[in-house]
């Protein structure tokens, strides 16, 4: 079932047209911690579990494509809170999205990049 939303989700792009950008959806982790997970759905909401705590938010459609919007999640203490802090900053600083070898790549404006892959 999953496969079967990452592969919608490259269909989605593929077909996507210059006037409006196609959100990723599907499920995606994050290739460098894959505790870290990604869901996007075709509104442009996207959600997931963070290091500590479940997250939320919203794509926004820029001329680069999608840019993340405030992300909202639950307040759990844990161990990993600069981690989470360190995930969230890098999330809400995404202005480009693409879909890369099957890859989800999230950059910020410096370039900096969250790459994720399907979620098995």
């Amino acid at each position: 079932m999953r496969a079967l939303r990452a592969c919608a989700a490259l269909l989605a792009l593929a077909a996507c047209n210059e006037d409006k950008p196609m959100p990723p959806v599907g499920a995606w982790v994050l290739q460098s911690d894959p505790s870290i997970t990604l869901e996007v759905d075709a509104e442009f909401n996207f959600y997931g579990q963070g290091p500590c705590n479940r997250y939320f938010g919203r794509f926004e459609v820029v001329e680069t494509g999608l840019r993340s919007g405030p992300i909202g999640a639950t307040l759990m203490a844990c161990p990993n809170l600069d981690q989470e802090f360190a995930y969230f900053s890098a999330l809400e600083a995404t202005r480009s999205t693409a879909v890369e070898d099957g890859q989800l790549v999230l950059r910020s404006a410096e370039g900096a990049a969250l790459v994720f892959s399907p979620q098995p």
